[in-house]
């Protein structure tokens, strides 16, 4: 009896244990599309905000360069630091968003794996260029470096070599990071966003690569091992020459223990000219395209766009006349004085009156012929005294401390973005420090980061009427349309404006339009174009038809060629150069170099399909 009802007991707890897991089964069934559902949404919502943390981030990192660097310049590092603390929060949370794993797991999938995966790598490169890089740059304080009692801070000077160093190293590293994404096999949205951070980082290497190397060298620079002599010329922009105009005005710097004094000055007229042969060996290149009066005039030294064979004929110049030449030359004009005046305030000239950031320009390239028309040589000797007050009073004025550094720095970089900044010297290491950039002239050395197309402007009419020239480019290219196995072409447009108006010509004074040439008012140039390395040169035009050039060559390995123009009073005449490159090349995007004139040159690119 009672085993039949343990088997009867043992039966219905059975079926009843059966039922409650059938129910629990059922219920799983019902309930596990929903769970797979909030999971799901959870997942994509973890993912979805991490991206948008993420997206907020890289964008945040875009312009902080460019700001730290701007408050760095301003001597405001409390601003710089505050700025990098700021964005450095942001990209801290975006790596730490993108490198879990749920971001992971989204890896694998196909079509948009590699996006989520190049986003996690660029959050991560964006977070060590905020921390390794700009953390150390913001805490560069430049208004250590003085001056004090009319000499810099060699110690401060000394002390920016480790934090350039070290973010210049970081921002390399994080550019080896993100050359690790194919941005090639990217969305559009993602692409767009690694290719805004890549060019962000790729713009600040450079100056900071630059920086690194500079720093050990510069308090050597400033005479911290011994004194350093420097010739310093002014090149005058209303005598054109490619990088900038005649050097009219010199004068020498020395450096000794960071105070700079000026201990010679010179003009132009100083030196042995019209010489029966070059001072120093030329280019052949130069040579050919610009006459060997490159190098028997050092009024014409500044002919070609290479400043380090500018430099080594002004070295020769000076040597010929003063003995032992100076171990760099720098080159600056008027425009980037009136730059410099914003930090040294005004400079009194000969005869009274100021030169001043706003009239410098005019003051030096035109009204000072009006005063000293240049007919006799007391009114020339006039000239000199004239450009060397004015240029040696900027100069007094940094040498004595009497200037605000950070204002000073702003107002050299300026001037170098615009190509009127030009060094070069005969120490091996310095050189190194300054080759492939702009200080030694306006070509690049390869077609990679820009291929350029070089407009320069050569005067030959012996006075100063490019103040009253004004140049305008317009270049193209379709190496964007045309396929692999077709030869690209660049052109470049250029259009020269002539404004001197012809009831002015009379009351030219001598030394603006001399009429030894040309008749007077007349203005002669010679319009000189370089197209991409290993290019070719295909056709020109004048004013719309066919011309052949006066000379043409390889120059820097690239085409150039040579076109003389006359403008009679209020006239103008438009150029157009094509040269072709190589079939499946690959090109940098395009650009334009120039003479720096003393207006604004306006360059307009077309590049048809181009990103």
């Amino acid at each position: 009896m009672s085993t039949r009802m343990d088997d009867a007991t043992l039966s219905a707890a059975g079926s009843s244990a059966e039922g409650k897991a059938s129910r629990r089964r059922r219920r799983l069934r019902r309930w596990l599309p929903w769970g797979i559902v909030i999971f799901l949404f959870l997942y994509l919502a973890i993912v979805g905000v991490s991206a948008l943390i993420a997206k907020n981030a890289l964008e945040s990192v875009i312009p902080v360069a460019g700001d730290v660097q701007d408050a760095v310049a301003s001597g405001d590092t409390e601003a710089a630091r505050a700025r990098v603390d700021e964005v450095a929060a942001n990209t801290g949370t975006a790596r730490a968003a993108t490198d879990h794993v749920f971001w992971r797991g989204l890896e694998w999938l196909p079509v948009v794996g590699d996006d989520i995966r190049s986003v996690r790598l660029a959050a991560a490169a964006g977070d060590d260029l905020v921390r390794d890089a700009l953390t150390p740059f913001a805490s560069v304080d430049i208004t250590a470096i003085g001056p004090v009692d009319g000499a810099l801070n060699l110690d401060a000077v000394r002390g920016l070599a480790e934090p350039m160093a070290q973010a210049a190293a970081a921002t390399e590293r994080v550019q080896i990071d993100l050359s690790e994404i194919d941005a090639s096999t990217l969305l559009p949205p993602v692409q767009s966003q690694i290719g805004r951070v890549t060019e962000a980082v790729e713009a600040l290497w450079p100056t900071l690569n630059r920086l690194a190397e500079l720093m050990p060298h510069l308090p050597t620079m400033l005479g911290g091992d011994g004194p350093r002599n420097y010739i310093v010329m002014v090149q005058n922009n209303a005598e054109a020459r490619s990088t900038g105009g005649n050097p009219a005005s010199l004068m020498v710097l020395t450096a000794d223990q960071g105070r700079i004094a000026i201990t010679q000055q010179a003009s132009s007229t100083d030196f042995n000219n019209a010489r029966e042969t070059p001072v120093a060996g030329l280019s052949e290149s130069t040579a050919t395209l610009y006459g060997d009066r490159v190098g028997r005039w050092i009024q014409d030294t500044t002919m070609a766009p290479d400043f380090r064979e500018t430099a080594n004929l002004v070295r020769a110049f000076w040597q010929d006349s003063y003995g032992t030449p100076p171990a760099g030359v720098l080159s600056l004009d008027p425009v980037a004085l009136g730059y410099m005046l914003k930090a040294t305030g005004p400079v009194g000239l000969p005869g009274g009156g100021q030169l001043t950031t706003e009239n410098a320009a005019k003051t030096l390239l035109h009204d000072v012929y009006f005063q000293y028309p240049g007919d006799t040589f007391a009114e020339r000797r006039a000239q000199d005294l004239f450009f060397g007050t004015a240029a040696g009073g900027v100069f007094d004025k940094i040498t004595s401390g009497d200037a605000n550094l950070v204002q000073l720095v702003q107002a050299l970089a300026k001037a170098s973005d615009e190509g009127r900044l030009l060094y070069a010297s005969t120490d091996p290491t310095e050189m190194g420090v300054v080759d492939g950039t702009t200080f030694v002239g306006p070509l690049p050395v390869d077609n990679d980061d820009q291929t350029a197309l070089g407009v320069f402007v050569n005067d030959t009419t012996e006075g100063k009427l490019d103040y009253y020239s004004r140049l305008s480019v317009t270049a193209s290219s379709d190496v964007c349309t045309v396929s692999d196995e077709e030869e690209p072409t660049f052109t470049a447009k250029a259009k020269y404006d002539y404004t001197l108006k012809p009831g002015d010509v009379a009351g030219l004074p001598y030394y603006i339009s001399t009429g030894r040439y040309y008749p007077k008012g007349v203005k002669a140039t010679d319009m000189v174009f370089y197209g991409p390395l290993g290019a070719k040169w295909a056709s020109a035009t004048l004013d719309g038809q066919p011309v052949q050039p006066h000379v043409g060559t390889d120059d820097q390995g690239r085409p150039a060629v040579r076109i003389r123009i006359e403008n009679q009073p209020a006239t103008s005449h438009t150029l157009e150069v094509t040269f072709t490159g190589a079939a499946g090349q690959e090109y940098g995007p395009l650009d334009v170099v120039h003479t720096p004139m003393m207006k604004d040159v306006p360059v307009e690119l077309s590049t048809p399909g181009c990103q």
